[in-house]
C-alpha cells in the first residue's frame, strides 16, 4: 500500500515540475530583452533609424489613413498614406543632427522603447482596436529590424511594453507643425 502511494506522490511531483518548467519557458520566450548595445550608441550610424506608424481606424479605403515618422541621424521624414495599400499622399522631410538624434534615442530608452513581447502569435497589429489607432514602433540598423512592437489606443492586447503616451509625444515633437500636418486626417 505504501508503495502505490509513493508512486502516486512521485507522479504528482513530476507532473507539477513539468508544468512549472513549461510555464517558465513560455513566459521567458514571450518577452524580449533590450538590445545589448544602448540605442543611443547608434546615433552616429547613418543606417540606424527608428519609426512610428499610426494606423487609423478600420474604415473605407478612401477614408483610411496612416501617419509615419521615420528618424535617423540626418533627417526626420513625415509620411501620410491613404488606403490599405499605403498610397503616399504627403511627404515632408526635416533636418536632424547626430547630437539631436542621440538625445532622441536616449529619450526613447528612458521611455522603455526597447521593452515588449516577441510573441509570434501577436506579431501583427492589424484587426486589433478597429475603431481606434494602432501604433507600430520599430528600430533598425543596416536595414535589419532589431525590434518591432505595437500598441493600440484601445488598450488591451499589445506587444509594446514602453510608455506609450510619452513615446508618441516624443515622435510627434520631432515633426515641426505636426498638428497642422495631420489636420483633417482620420487618425
Amino acid at each position: 500500500m505504501y508503495r502505490s502511494q509513493f508512486r502516486f506522490l512521485v507522479g504528482v511531483v513530476l507532473v507539477v515540475a513539468v508544468l512549472v518548467i513549461a510555464l517558465l519557458l513560455v513566459f521567458r520566450s514571450g518577452s524580449s530583452k533590450p538590445p545589448t548595445t544602448p540605442m543611443a550608441s547608434y546615433a552616429n550610424n547613418p543606417t540606424a533609424q527608428v519609426s512610428m506608424l499610426i494606423d487609423g481606424p478600420v474604415n473605407a479605403p478612401s477614408l483610411h489613413n496612416q501617419v509615419q515618422v521615420v528618424i535617423n541621424n540626418t533627417s526626420t521624414t513625415f509620411n501620410v498614406f491613404q488606403g490599405y495599400d499605403s498610397e503616399l499622399k504627403a511627404n515632408r522631410t526635416f533636418p536632424m543632427s547626430e547630437a539631436a538624434f542621440h538625445v532622441f534615442l536616449r529619450s526613447l530608452e528612458y521611455a522603455n522603447y526597447n521593452s515588449g513581447s516577441n510573441n509570434p502569435a501577436l506579431s501583427q497589429a492589424s484587426g486589433y482596436c478597429p475603431t481606434g489607432d494602432r501604433y507600430i514602433f520599430s528600430f533598425s540598423v543596416n536595414g535589419v529590424q532589431k525590434q518591432r512592437y505595437w500598441a493600440t489606443s484601445c488598450g488591451g492586447t499589445q506587444t509594446y511594453g514602453g510608455n506609450l503616451n510619452l513615446t508618441i509625444q516624443l515622435f510627434q515633437a520631432q515633426v515641426p507643425n505636426y498638428g497642422s500636418l495631420i489636420g483633417g486626417l482620420n487618425i
